[in-house]
């Protein structure tokens, strides 16, 4: 009778700990209680090994899922007719006593109640082996309900061809179907029939350096000569250039001191200019000194000395004024001027201004530190008093810088190719436009005083800002 139910599906429930073994029965013993199945999964999943030989203590439930396949062959599956009514003799069933049994009964078959309803059957493949449960696909041990809705009565959803599972997806032919070039070139050419170079030669193709400050997108032509003056050139240099490439054209003593005449007949007075030259010149030696990192609450204890050494005449003025709001910032600042019997009115109110503050102002080159200070500013030079030079007091001032070896910022250099600095300039310092200068006075700068358009298109200069977020530009040479 055993021989029976060799060659059918069963599906054998192992309890909670070991789950379920479907596959295919080998053998069963009737003396020893136990079965013997061959290629068996366990909760879905084919095992390791061709068959497993379970006794009846380990059995909690067993059931049979197909029909017994005819000559052995699990690939042939005995269909039930449609039409065929049930038969008066049901399949029949294997019992298996449980383990919770006391004692241990031989099997034994049993016709199942005629009114029971027909078992469909169901294909076995050996690599993709459903569990069913009460006549229902299981995934992990769980019943899949049949979902409500349109796809109830859509079996062309759900009808697959047996066949179509049974054969391999063939890559290798898949891949030689796929034009690999012909994607390329259609990746490389735009809609507008444009031919783009492909990207392992653009990587080929030297990176585009841009600095922080540059707008990458381009909003047309750039106009770089933006100041244009009428005065003819006479000297060795014409013309300077700013980091972002904009021209600024040189200027003699005579147009300067005209656009700095007319600026004060429309209202800014020399007052008003020497604060200004005083306030943005202050904000340069800021940067020059270190900006932010230096002048930082944490480095109190090393605060910067500038010593700042004036001249009886406007230029003199100007550095006072820059003193002064150096040392509101917490500096140590030290000025020297020379003792002089009259002085100019803007210069003996820039005197009381400075005295408001903690700025030491001295007459004499031996009060002056003797140890190297931070920075020093000169302003003793101007266009109508170079004959100051062959002053005392103007040597000795000179003598002190190079023996100092501080870094040098000198302010308003004279136009004069003939008068040769006596001191290592590092910055020289122009204002509104530049004067033509040789190297020997360094790097030079230029220093904005906010004279409107108007000042300069009164005297024929075409005038357009060059100053951008700060009030003073570096300006190089053309060679």
């Amino acid at each position: 009778m055993t021989s029976q139910f060799v060659g059918r599906h069963v599906n054998v429930d192992l309890g909670p700990n070991r789950g379920f073994i479907q596959g295919r029965i080998k053998s069963v013993n009737a003396t020893d209680q136990a079965i013997t199945i061959t290629g068996p999964y366990q909760s879905g999943i084919r095992c390791n090994f061709e068959e497993i030989t379970l006794s009846a203590q380990e059995i909690v439930d067993l059931k049979l899922i197909d029909e017994l396949m005819a000559n052995g062959d699990t690939k042939k599956v005995v269909e039930t007719k449609k039409n065929e009514k049930s038969s008066s003799v049901a399949p029949k069933t294997l019992v298996v006593s449980s383990h919770n049994s006391k004692t241990t009964t031989p099997a034994f078959y049993t016709n199942q109640q005629p009114n029971s309803p027909p078992r469909q059957s169901h294909s076995f493949k050996e690599q993709r082996h459903p569990y069913v449960k009460d006549g229902r696909p299981v995934l992990s041990g769980q019943p899949l309900r049949q979902k409500a809705g349109r796809n109830r009565n859509a079996p062309e959803c759900f009808n697959i061809d047996q066949s179509e599972l049974d054969e391999d997806f063939d890559f290798e032919k898949n891949l030689a179907l796929f034009d690999k070039q012909a994607v390329f070139d259609e990746v490389y050419s735009g809609s507008d029939g444009e031919v783009r170079t492909p990207l392992k030669n653009r990587r080929n193709k030297p990176e585009v350096k841009y600095r922080h400050d540059e707008n990458v997108l381009g909003n047309g032509p750039v106009v770089y000569r933006q100041i244009v003056t009428q005065e003819t050139p006479n000297h060795h240099i014409v013309e300077y250039y700013t980091d972002a490439g904009l021209v600024v054209p040189c200027v003699s003593s005579t147009t300067h001191k005209n656009i700095c005449r007319v600026a004060e007949e429309m209202g800014i007075s020399k007052t008003r200019q020497i604060e200004t030259f005083g306030i943005n010149t202050s904000q340069m030696a800021f940067s020059m000194l270190g900006g932010a990192n230096r002048l930082h609450p944490r480095n109190a204890h090393q605060r910067p000395h500038v010593v700042v050494l004036t001249g009886p005449h406007q230029v003199g003025a100007q550095g006072i004024a820059t003193a002064r709001h150096l040392s509101n910032q917490n500096l140590h600042v030290d000025v020297f001027m020379a003792d002089v019997v009259k002085m100019h009115d803007f210069l003996q109110d820039e005197l009381k201004l400075l005295s408001l503050t903690t700025a030491r102002l001295s007459t004499d080159i031996k009060d002056l530190p003797t140890t190297p200070v931070d920075l020093v500013i000169v302003a003793m030079d101007d266009e109508d008093t170079l004959f100051l030079r062959q002053q005392a007091w103007y040597k000795m001032a000179t003598k002190w810088c190079s023996s100092n070896m501080a870094p040098i910022l000198y302010l308003c250099p004279p136009n004069d190719q003939e008068v040769k600095p006596a001191i290592d300039i590092k910055w020289s310092l122009c204002s509104i436009l530049p004067r033509s200068l040789p190297t020997s006075y360094g790097m030079i700068y230029l220093l904005d005083l906010s004279f409107p358009p108007k000042v300069f298109k009164k005297i024929g200069i075409q005038y357009r800002s060059p100053f951008c977020s700060k009030p003073f530009i570096a300006l190089h040479r053309s060679h």
